[in-house]
This record gives C-alpha cells, sequence and structure tokens, in this order.
C-alpha cells in the first residue's frame, strides 16, 4: 500500500498569513498556480481513450467502413440546402470566435492565458496532425458536401481545427465560470456533430480528435499549472458564519497541496478553532489514488468514494465523532460547512500543533509511546481502522496523545485492516524513537495475538509512502525478528499484498502479441469449424489420455533424483499440483519451488532438494534437445521437404560463430567471472549429482527415462489431437513441430508459454503442409487437453496436498 493521497495534517509546517477577517478579501490563499490532481486524473483518463481509439481505429477497419457508409446515408437524407447553411455558419464561427477570444484576452491583458491558450490550439493541432500522419485517419465520407459555395472549403473545419480546439478550451476552463464551461462544451459538439452531418469525417476519427485535443490541454495544465481554485478566505468565513461560527481572525496553514485548505481560527467569544476546507480537487486525488489501488493491490480492498465530496467530508466528521464516543482521543467536530463553490469546510476543536514526530528523542519517553499504543487499542475497540495511523497523524498536547486525519478511515473495520493499522505505527514510531523502543513499547501494550498478527504486515507495502522513506526492510526484518524473540513464536509468512506486477504486464503484452501472430492462421475460421464437427472423438480422448500419464512420468524422474524414498502417490498430486501453480507463474517457476517444498516436507534436506530440482530440469534439457536432433533427421529423411538438415559447411560456420562468441564472453572481466564463478559451480554441482547418480543405474535410468516419458507423452498428446482432425502430417513431423514449438515457447514470459506456444504449432504445422484451418482446430484441441483441462484436477491435487500438510 502507498499512502492516501495527502493527509491533511492539522499541524502543516509551511509559512503562514494573518488576515483580518473584517474585510473583503476574495482572493484563494497561496500560489497563483499549481497543479491540480483533477487535471492528473483527467490526463490518465483522456490518454487511455486515445489509446483506445487509435487501437479501435486500426483493429476495426471494417466497423469504422461501416460507420463511414452509414454516416454517409445520414447525411444524404438532410437536405442539401440545410447542410450547406449548417456548415457554413460553423465555419464562420469556426473562424470569428478565436480572433474575438484573443482580442478580448488582449484587451484585458491576460498575457498568460491568451500564451496557454494559443499553446493549447497550436500543440492539439500539431498532435492530430502528427497521428492523422501515422495512423491515416481523416478523409471525406459518402455523400459529403463537394459544393465549392461554401464560404471556406469543405475540409474545414478540419480534425486538426477540432483536435486544436478541444485542447484550447481544455486550457482555458479554469479561468471560466461554470455555466461559461458548459457553453464551451455544448459549442464544441456542435461543431464535431455539424462536421459529421457535412461527412467532412467519420465519428470514429472526431472521437479520436476530440481525446487528442483534451489529452493535450490536460497535460499542459499539468505541467504549467492552472489557476489557483481554492476558496477564499472570505467565502470560508461566510460559510462558518452560516453554521454559527463568527470567525474574526484567521491563520493559514498550508495554502496548497494537501488534501485541505487548513486555517487556525479564533471566534467572536476568543475560542480557537481548526478549519479544514476540502475542494473538489482532494476528491479527484482521492479517485486517483483509490483507482491505483484497485489495480495494482489485493485486499483490502478500498471503496470508491462517496457520491458527493459533502459525503466525504462527513465521513471523516462521522469517524471522528465515533473514535471519540469509544474513548479514543480525537478533536471535537464543531461543524461541517458547505461553500458556494461547491467546496466543503469541516470545523473541530484546535487541540494543539506538536507532532509526535517532531519531538526529540528526550521527550519521545515509555510513558508517551505506551499512551500512543492505548489511543490506538481504543480506536480499534470503537471497530474502526484508521488506514494512515503513523506519527505526523498524532498530536501531543499536554504529553497525551491526540489522533487525527481520519477521513481515509473504514467504520467497520476488519481485524486485517486494525493489523495493517498496527504495523503502520510500529514502523512510523520506529523512525522517530528507534526499533528496539517501538517494539519494547509494543511487547508491553498489545495483547500477544494483536503484535502476531501484525507481523504479516510489516513489509513496505503495507506501509504509507511517508513512513517507507522513514524504514528500510532490513529494518523491518530485525523488528520482526525482535517480536519473534519476544512473544515465543516464530514470525509468520509475510502477506501478499501485490496484485499485478511488472511481470503481468509484459505477459499481457506478450500474449496480445502471440495471439496477432496467431490471429492470420485463424483467417479460415469455417474450415477450423468444419473440422470440429468431424473429429474422431476416441483420438481426442487418447490425447487427454496422454496428457494425464506425463504427471506419471514427471514423478518418476522425480522420485530418482533424490535419495529418500518419496511417496509415489502424494508426488504425482505434487506433479498435478505444480501443473496448477504453472498457470500462474512463467518459465515453471512455481512448480519448481511447488516439488522443492514437497520433498523438503517428505524428509529432504534442503540443499538436495534444490539440487533435485535442477537436477530433473537439467535431464529434461537434455533429453528434449537429444529429440529435437533426434526428430529433425527423422523428419528431414522422410521426403516431405518439410525439414532439412544443413550441410556440413554451415554446420562448420556455426561452430565457427558459437566459439568465436564464447572467446568474445571469455575475453571479457564479465564473462570470465560468470563463466569462472557461476556456470563452473552449477557445473560441478550438477556433474557432482550425476556421478552420485551413475552409482546407482536404476535411478539414472528413471531420472532420464522419466523425463524422455514427459516429453513423448507431450509429442503422443500432440499426435492424437492431429489424428483426430486426419492432419495428413507423419509422426517424425509432429515430433520435430513440437519440439522446436517448445523451444520458441520457452522464450515467452507466459504461463506454460501461452499464446506463444499455439502461434509456433501453428505455423509449424502449416509449414510442413497441412491445411490451416486443420492445424487450428488440432492445435487448440491439443492445448485443451494438456493446458486447460488439467487445471482443476491440478487445484484439487494443491488442495489435497495443503489439506495433508504435504506443502
Amino acid at each position: 500500500m502507498t499512502s492516501p493521497p495527502v493527509e491533511g495534517t492539522a499541524v502543516a509546517e509551511s509559512s503562514s498569513i494573518d488576515r483580518d477577517m473584517s474585510g473583503t478579501d476574495h482572493r484563494p490563499p497561496g500560489e497563483r498556480y499549481f497543479r491540480h490532481p483533477g487535471d492528473v486524473v483527467r490526463t490518465a483518463l483522456w490518454g487511455a481513450a486515445t489509446l483506445a481509439l487509435i487501437a479501435f481505429d486500426e483493429l476495426a477497419t471494417e466497423t469504422n467502413a461501416a460507420l463511414a457508409t452509414d454516416l454517409g446515408r445520414v447525411a444524404t437524407a438532410i437536405h442539401r440546402t440545410a447542410r450547406e447553411l449548417l456548415l457554413g455558419l460553423t465555419q464562420v464561427m469556426s473562424v470569428t470566435t478565436p480572433v474575438a477570444v484573443l482580442a478580448a484576452l488582449a484587451l484585458r491583458r491576460r498575457w498568460r492565458r491568451t500564451g496557454m491558450v494559443v499553446l493549447g490550439a497550436a500543440a492539439g493541432a500539431a498532435s492530430m496532425a502528427l497521428v492523422g500522419a501515422v495512423i491515416d485517419v481523416g478523409g471525406v465520407v459518402s455523400g459529403a458536401l463537394i459544393d465549392e459555395t461554401l464560404p471556406i472549403s469543405t475540409g474545414f473545419p478540419s480534425l486538426e481545427y477540432l483536435a486544436g480546439a478541444v485542447a484550447a478550451a481544455t486550457v482555458g476552463k479554469p479561468w471560466l465560470a461554470a455555466r461559461w464551461r458548459r457553453a464551451l462544451d455544448i459549442a464544441l459538439i456542435v461543431l464535431a456533430t455539424t462536421m459529421a452531418i457535412a461527412g467532412a469525417a467519420a465519428v470514429p476519427d472526431l472521437l479520436l480528435s476530440g481525446a487528442v485535443g483534451a489529452l493535450i490541454g490536460s497535460v499542459i495544465l499539468v505541467v504549467l499549472g492552472a489557476p489557483n481554485r481554492r476558496a477564499s478566505p472570505a467565502t470560508v468565513r461566510e460559510a462558518l458564519a452560516r453554521r454559527g461560527i463568527a470567525v474574526t481572525s484567521m491563520h493559514l496553514q498550508a495554502a496548497v497541496g494537501g488534501r485541505a485548505q487548513l486555517y487556525r481560527t479564533v471566534t467572536r467569544w476568543g475560542d480557537p478553532c481548526f478549519v479544514k476546507v476540502y475542494a473538489q480537487d482532494s476528491r479527484d486525488a482521492e479517485f486517483l489514488y483509490r483507482s491505483y489501488r484497485k489495480l495494482m493491490l489485493r485486499e483490502p480492498s478500498d471503496n470508491w468514494p462517496a457520491s458527493s465530496l459533502q459525503r466525504e467530508v462527513e465521513h471523516e466528521a462521522l469517524m471522528l465523532m465515533t473514535a471519540r464516543r469509544g474513548g479514543a482521543s480525537c478533536p471535537d467536530v464543531k461543524a461541517v460547512a458547505s461553500l458556494a463553490d461547491g467546496s466543503v469546510a469541516l470545523a473541530m476543536e484546535d487541540v494543539g500543533h506538536r507532532r509526535l514526530d517532531s519531538l526529540g528523542a528526550d521527550e519521545l519517553g515509555p510513558d508517551l509511546l505506551d499512551a500512543v499504543w492505548r489511543e490506538a487499542s481504543r480506536l480499534h475497540g470503537a471497530g474502526l481502522a484508521h488506514r494512515a495511523l503513523r506519527a505526523a497523524n498524532i498530536l501531543v498536547t499536554d504529553g497525551q496523545p491526540v489522533i487525527i486525519d481520519l477521513g481515509f478511515g473504514e467504520m467497520s473495520a476488519t481485524p486485517r485492516l486494525q493489523a495493517i493499522d498496527r504495523a503502520e505505527l510500529l514502523a512510523s514510531m520506529a523512525g522517530v524513537a528507534g526499533s528496539e523502543r517501538a517494539v519494547a513499547s509494543a511487547v508491553r501494550s498489545l495483547q500477544p495475538t494483536d503484535l502476531a498478527a501484525t507481523v504479516p504486515f510489516m513489509q513496505p507495502l503495507a506501509l504509507t509512502a511517508a513512513t517507507r522513506g522513514q524504514v528500510s526492510k532490513s529494518l523491518l526484518d530485525e523488528m520482526r525478528s525482535a517480536i519473534a524473540a519476544a512473544t515465543g513464536h516464530e514470525p509468520a509468512s509475510l502477506e501478499r499484498l501485490v496484485r499485478v506486477k511488472p511481470r503481468t504486464v509484459i505477459m499481457i503484452a506478450t500474449l496480445t502479441g502471440a495471439f496477432y501472430i496467431l490471429l492470420p492462421q485463424l483467417a479460415d475460421v469455417d474450415d477450423s469449424f468444419r473440422a470440429m464437427g468431424s473429429a474422431n472423438w476416441w483420438w481426442l480422448g487418447g490425447a487427454v489420455a496422454m496428457s494425464g500419464l506425463t504427471y506419471v512420468a514427471g514423478a518418476i524422474g522425480m522420485a530418482a533424483a533424490v535419495s529418500e524414498r518419496l511417496p509415489f502417490g502424494p508426488l504425482v498430486y505434487a506433479q498435478l499440483g505444480s501443473s496448477f501453480v504453472n498457470r500462474v507463474t512463467p518459465a515453471k517457476v512455481g512448480g519448481m519451488a511447488l516439488n522443492v517444498r514437497f520433498m523438503q516436507k517428505s524428509g529432504v534436506k534442503p540443499a538436495e532438494a534444490v539440487t533435485a530440482t535442477g537436477l530433473n530440469l537439467l535431464a529434461g534439457t537434455m533429453v528434449h534437445m537429444t529429440l529435437l536432433v533426434v526428430f529433425f533427421a527423422w523428419a528431414g529423411r522422410g521426403g516431405t521437404g518439410g525439414f532439412t538438415i544443413p550441410g556440413s559447411s554451415r554446420v562448420l560456420v556455426g561452430i565457427v560463430i558459437v566459439m568465436a562468441v564464447a572467446g568474445a564472453i571469455v575475453a571479457t572481466r564479465w564473462g570470465r567471472r560468470v563463466i569462472g564463478v557461476r556456470v563452473a559451480r552449477f557445473v560441478r554441482q550438477s556433474w557432482s549429482s550425476i556421478a552420485a547418480l551413475a552409482r546407482s543405474p536404476g535411478r539414472l535410468v528413471a531420472l532420464f527415462g522419466g523425463s524422455l516419458g514427459v516429453t513423448l507423452t507431450y509429442v503422443a498428446a500432440l499426435g492424437c489431437a492431429v489424428a483426430a482432425f486426419d492432419g495428413g502430417v507423419t509422426f517424425a513431423e509432429i515430433g520435430a513441430v513440437y519440439l522446436g514449438s517448445s523451444v520458441v515457447a520457452a522464450v515467452a514470459p507466459t504461463p506454460g508459454g501461452l499464446g506463444a506456444m499455439e502461434a509456433a504449432l501453428v505455423a509449424g504445422f502449416t509449414g510442413v503442409g497441412m491445411e490451416s484451418g486443420v492445424a487450428v482446430a488440432a492445435v487448440l484441441s491439443y492445448r485443451l487437453a494438456t493446458f486447460w483441462l488439467p487445471i482443476v484436477p491440478g487445484w484439487l491435487s494443491f488442495q489435497v496436498l495443503q489439506r495433508r500438510d504435504l506443502i
């Protein structure tokens, strides 16, 4: 987890100003321009929309053509004179409006605003021109106007003009009132509609042009900053007065940044009051943050923001009142007030301004640290979770801690959320008071069960960004060990918190690319369906049976790799379970880890278990490469012309190239280190293990025989799938295609070579003369039998191994 968008800490250390609220100053406080979180959100959304529309324009060419044809029919259904009049008026307005806007800005000397609007228009038009040059958008559709009686050519307004207009409007909107922003949106919609009716461009191209313009405008606002749209002190004072809080002076604490505008105020009766003013930007920032967490992280899942900013602030007020009712020390809520511009103010008791993380080491005594844990326990006792319970969100008043900033909290908190709260607080206190004192205080103050539940979340992903900057991963490891030593329990495994890793993104991209390669082979899909209808189901049953035998052969090879006797039935379950794990991890990493764990649980030493797994992988690689040569030679002698063995001269050239590359690697310091240390160590370990196996011929035969059985049964399963559709290729060619495709699929970072394996098999079979429709049907049936159907029994085997405590 990362931190919430920003905690609106009630003690911001920014420069501050004092204002006499008897005046009429309606200027927003702070800097005149800054980057609004809402503009970042809009940049992300318009960027995604632009990419989606580009993909649609490139891939759905037939759909685009159909839409253009329909648009032409609609255009011709409208009377020609009406279309000419509408387009003529639009052309006149398209020329005069920009001139009028620029003249008005120049007369009012709004030079920054003028420069940004002009920049937006130019950048939007140039960007659309670039997009049009790359993907070939635009062009007049059927039924378009071609009469030269119009004021300007029918090609105006163009897609570039529309993109520039949208970009300029996006840049200029922050300075406009709400009614003018709505009028501007309506004008742009009318412009695009007129272009569609006139046949100037197809609807998808118009949408793409608008998306490009909005994206460019949003980027300019993010880079250069937008005007400060925060509420002015005068409007805040007026809103508080309507709720019965008469303010005589306001002291600005934080002008920009953060979730809220912060003020220290004094009422007419001399009472101090702290006011947090939330603008719509705070809601935009929270939306961006929660969207990120939804996509990237697993449980606990965040709720989406409330239906309005008013509800968000009311939630924070309710959290504070519930915490106080539960006995926790929190500021007392005075009022929630709505402002005319949509902002919402939260007025509360002013409890002081010394944060826990600002105290010196000599001030952080055991009594204060223990008191912090007591307040956290009371907060959790009320059924709440803070979700950002760090030292910066705890104030110290007269030696007693006060918890603030509960806006991101949860009312009906689960034990998991509360455990994350404790992990956050423990790590944050370690950053300010030292790990030994923080752990000692937690051991004194918390129940052993609560402390044990905290340990799995003592990891960087469970902490806010601010706390991660205070503690290192090694410090968290030390704290987990210290807690285990203090409680006498072994530290629990860390919780898995990440939903999406970069490796997953690469896997999705590879899948997409592989499918794009396979797509041309699916062009004659009717042949594939006809082949499916005439399939021999007995042969398909044979493919499923061969798929099952691969796990028995794999168990034989794995049993031979260790000296201890492994129970054969559970070992077969382990191979099935490994296949299930390998469906979600590339390069068979998960399956190898499961086998190592199974052997350790069966009494095999950890080092031997890892070596056995490596031995089994080495034996499989050796068998695969040997069979690759054998099947290619066998298929090459079959006279089909599908495969040929290279001539001796080519082999010699290949050997020279390999030796030259090897010599170049050895000549470098990095190459000598890798070969001399890592490769040599692996070879020595593998050779010593094989030498030990050589003293037991039965185990050696079983090891290589198991690997041979796995490969040949997969080839047999593919042969059954090909025979089911009468593919017309020999067994030698089937074996050569499978073994060559497996090498290609092994490079792909996808589970089981998903996508790459299918594409390589189809390409290989069509290369030896099989019809593409039959090849697709055979390959998909083979993958169904060997990749997809084993998932359910693999999952069941995995569950059995877990219930029996075998992994």
